[in-house]
């Protein structure tokens, strides 16, 4: 054997080495990275079983039944919402929040908003000081994140028959009244959670009338904003017209009626995550 062909073989058998220790070094990174993976998608699938903990089911109160639709279009998503009776005989709060994004971040920010929320609720806070609360707890403690919070509180007077709401941001609810239609719809009157230190406006809380049979739907900023193949929104008005349409529905399954028709516009899957709560007055 030549010195050229004896170094060409010391070469080689260095390279055979290389490419085994290579193999098993990608091989090892792959099984880290599925063990990574693997404890990721456990680790989300628990968060989303937290998340759904915090999410109202159907409720049949004397006074007032509630029924809700939640469809994520992920395992996590910003959106929460709750149904509350701090007295269980004459209030009733209806709260329903966004955080723009999608995983961890927002769901997690979603919850704590949540229990913040609750605790507004079990001191009967009225809808405007609720709002001005939460918005100086994300204001002092996540004013700095890139992530967008919209709120919306509605308390009713299950007595007196009037609802009393505050809305930060959120797209309007609507009341809709059985053989008369749209009555009203609850437009926000402040800019989004934690954007100012202070942004409640002259008009903070409005409040209106009810009647037994009345219902009020809230929706998810995902509703509204589900669009079609032109690339046209759906929007308030297209779900005010959607919402008439199912009105002669029982409650449950005006809100099976509404996800269907808005998975009509769409012509096919929602691609957002969308929530629907809807109240009738008893």
């Amino acid at each position: 054997m030549t010195k050229c062909e004896h170094e060409k073989g010391i070469r080689e058998s260095a390279d055979a080495d290389l490419a085994a220790i290579l193999r098993k070094e990608v091989a090892e990174a792959n099984e880290q990275l599925y063990e990574a993976k693997h404890r990721l998608r456990e680790q989300l699938q628990f968060a989303a079983r937290v998340h759904r903990t915090l999410l109202p089911s159907a409720i049949e109160h004397a006074r007032v039944h509630v029924d809700v639709r939640y469809l994520p279009l992920d395992t996590l998503s910003g959106d929460y919402f709750q149904v509350r009776f701090p007295d269980d005989k004459s209030l009733c709060y209806i709260t329903m929040c966004h955080v723009t994004g999608d995983g961890i971040a927002p769901a997690l920010l979603a919850s704590r908003i949540s229990s913040e929320a609750r605790h507004y609720i079990e001191e009967e806070y009225c809808p405007s000081d609720m709002v001005h609360a939460l918005n100086c707890f994300i204001y002092e403690y996540f004013r700095d994140i890139e992530m967008q919070v919209t709120f919306m509180v509605a308390r009713i007077q299950l007595d007196q028959r009037t609802i009393t709401f505050s809305g930060a941001g959120h797209p309007g609810g609507l009341v809709l009244r059985p053989g008369e239609g749209l009555l009203h719809r609850l437009v926000s009157q402040h800019c989004s959670i934690g954007v100012n230190p202070e942004i409640l406006v002259r008009e903070s809380e409005s409040t209106l009338p009810l009647a037994i049979g009345d219902r009020l739907l809230l929706v998810s900023e995902g509703v509204i904003q589900t669009h079609n193949a032109e690339h046209e929104q759906l929007g308030q008005n297209r779900l005010a017209q959607i919402a008439l349409g199912a009105m002669s529905c029982g409650l449950s399954q005006m809100l099976d009626v509404m996800v269907g028709d808005v998975c009509r516009f769409c012509g096919g899957p929602i691609g957002k995550d969308i929530a629907l709560i809807v109240a009738e007055i008893k």
